[in-house]
């Protein structure tokens, strides 16, 4: 008798057969087709527990994978949404999600390469040291999460690669852009072993979003209450959270410069894709959309550190030509010695140059004298300080007397 498949849920969601940079995808039923994207084991949910409402959990996790947000039916064909407060199923079932027109124009799945870059640069520059004191001193030089001192912590890229402004935005906002990977709001003070685990099997979960609010993460917290869950996907790497559980709050800033909602959704992306995606929807998307993700070519940390020295060194160029110009505008400006200069230059224009030449040279024989007498002295006090036989090793104690004119030497 064979064995009976552990109970799963598969979602499929519509994706488009083709897609063209740079414009809304068309919404035509016939350039869309279902696509198998999640396979969630009912044991894992269960052992997980990811939210107290399961299907609100699904419908914001297919949501954040898909790019789009919209509603999950039991039927390809029905739109009608299923009861998100409902207890998950016992077998195996099957969900549609489902989107409006204007959600698929401008639909934009997940990277699923996201999690690959990860690993912070090494190269040292001042945008680098910039951005880790930016964002700590934004996060209080703690640990948002464990609270662990400034030492023990990393400032940490949500998005760990520039994409560049040419991309397709999911936020109307245009808030998933990152022109600068060290920008702050692109950050986040974590201790280092949270960092290692970010965004593949340790996610970041904001609420309220489209498809959850915050009682659905905790009974006991208001609805609209914003609030940041880490949630670990994997239980065997506790670790990561340095002493915190899965569903613990991180602590979150007022700064304006907080990242916004739409990056963190990034990264839990990323640990759905790491843990339930199919093979099949990674394929499709990689093949269709790698060039909406990098439309300059991936730029990793690494690549983003060289890129910051060379900016910096192009910098200081530019800053160097233009001190240059500024001087040359002030001395055109200027057409001629200023006054200080004059009243400088005052006392020596009223001597005749002939006395002039002659207290320059007075000067000169003084100091010249001075330096022959200064020398003398030195010799003569070192040879009165040398027994006659030149016995240098000699215990004998010797005094120096004192110069009198007639101890003169010849220098050279």
């Amino acid at each position: 008798m064979a064995a009976t498949a552990p109970p799963e849920i598969q979602v499929y969601t519509l994706f488009p057969r083709t897609v063209v940079l740079g414009a809304d995808l068309d919404v035509d039923p016939t350039n869309w087709h279902w696509i198998h994207c999640l396979t969630l084991p009912l044991e894992t949910l269960d052992a997980l527990q990811l939210s107290l409402n399961p299907y609100k959990w699904i419908r914001y996790a297919i949501g954040v994978v898909v790019g789009a947000q919209g509603d999950l039916s039991s039927s390809p064909d029905l739109p009608g949404a299923v009861d998100y407060d409902a207890d998950p199923p016992a077998e195996s079932a099957v969900l549609y999600y489902h989107t409006s027109d204007e959600e698929r124009r401008r639909m934009f799945p997940a990277d699923p390469n996201i999690g690959h870059t990860r690993i912070t640069s090494s190269v040292a520059t001042s945008r680098r040291a910039h951005f880790r004191g930016d964002v700590a001193e934004r996060d209080g030089r703690v640990c948002v999460l464990s609270g662990a001192r400034e030492p023990y912590c990393d400032a940490v890229h949500l998005v760990p690669h520039s994409k560049g402004d040419a991309r397709r935005s999911r936020d109307p906002n245009r808030g998933d852009i990152v022109q600068d990977i060290d920008s702050v709001w692109n950050g986040l003070f974590l201790n280092k072993l949270t960092h290692v685990g970010l965004g593949k099997h340790v996610a970041f979960l904001m609420t309220p979003n489209f498809a959850m609010d915050t009682s659905d993460i905790d009974s006991t917290a208001p609805p609209a209450q914003q609030r940041c869950t880490v949630h670990l996907f994997q239980p065997d790497e506790s670790y990561s959270l340095v002493g915190k559980t899965s569903g613990s709050p991180l602590r979150i800033s007022d700064s304006p410069e907080w990242p916004p909602a739409i990056l963190f959704d990034a990264v839990y992306a990323g640990a759905v894709f790491h843990y339930f995606c199919t093979q099949t929807w990674k394929d499709a998307v990689t093949t269709s959309w790698n060039d909406f993700f990098y439309p300059g070519g991936v730029m990793t940390a690494a690549d983003a550190g060289y890129k910051g020295i060379t900016d910096e060194r192009a910098t200081a160029a530019q800053r160097s030509r233009n001190q240059a110009a500024e001087r040359q505008e002030r001395y055109e400006a200027r057409g001629a010695p200023d006054t200080w200069d004059l009243l400088g230059a005052m006392p020596y224009t009223l001597v005749p140059k002939d006395e002039l030449h002659a207290v320059m040279r007075e000067a000169k024989e003084k100091r010249e004298a001075n330096e022959q007498r200064r020398v003398q002295e030195k010799v003569l006090t070192w040879r009165m300080e040398v027994p006659a036989d030149g016995s240098i090793g000699s215990k004998q104690t010797y005094k120096p007397r004192a110069l009198t004119p007639s101890d003169t030497i010849n220098l050279p």
